[in-house]
């Protein structure tokens, strides 16, 4: 009977050794897992999609905004934050809508247009490789460049109309500031064409920013960087 019992806790006490043992790996395990794939800065949320480092990098790279004249890196960084956390916003703000899905969308002709003004795939392969990101994350930025340049186009574009009036409100203050330099306005005909497109371009990028405003207020941002 002394043998059976002692049988029985040499037993137990094994299967809890073992078991101890088990769990020990599986924590070092997870502690290399851990130590290899560390969890990357969210710098910014948008609705429930994160806004991680890298794709502030994938901005950069990619040129999202132009440089501001003398900005530092803190400074740039900054911009190209905004820069991506705007585009988020449209991007959900057409997703959710479902507007998305009713536009006409080249990606890949916006994508060869991004590739081609930073010298191409070939020239930033090894930045993006060191970055950690790859080609599937060019193209979701593509995808939301598309979408909000296909919004602007075919649903923005046609509520804009340029009358007479503007026109030649527009003439009249530029043969102002031409006279103050010292110079003399063209003839309005010669000019029409042009001053029309501008006065188009101004009161479409009214409209974008009223989207864009009210797409603001309707979704939750939150940004963790500065």
């Amino acid at each position: 009977m002394f043998l059976e019992k002692t049988r029985c806790y040499d037993s137990r006490v094994k299967r809890g050794a073992c078991a101890l043992i088990l769990l020990i790996c599986s924590h070092l395990a997870l502690a290399q897992v851990l130590v290899r794939e560390p969890v990357e800065e969210v710098v910014a949320v948008v609705d429930r999609t994160p806004l991680l480092a890298s794709d502030i990098d994938l901005a950069e790279l990619l040129v999202l905004v132009e440089r501001p004249f003398a900005a530092d890196d803190a400074g740039y960084r900054s911009a190209l934050l905004d820069a991506r956390i705007q585009l988020e916003v449209q991007f959900r703000d057409l997703e959710s809508s479902g507007v998305l899905y009713r536009l006409d969308l080249d990606v890949t002709g916006v994508r060869r247009s991004i590739l081609d003004r930073v010298g191409g795939l070939e020239t930033i392969g090894a930045d993006l490789a060191a970055a950690g990101l790859a080609e599937v994350d060019i193209d979701e930025l593509a995808l939301r460049i598309c979408a909000v340049g296909a919004f602007a186009e075919q649903r923005l574009r046609p509520r804009v109309s340029v009358s007479m009036q503007e026109i030649e409100t527009t003439y009249r203050k530029l043969a102002v500031e031409l006279e103050s330099q010292g110079e003399s306005a063209p003839p309005l005909a010669s000019i029409r064409e042009q001053l029309h497109r501008l006065v188009a371009e101004r009161k479409l990028n009214d409209e974008i920013e009223r989207w864009v405003d009210r797409a603001t207020e309707e979704h939750e941002v939150t940004r963790f960087v500065r």
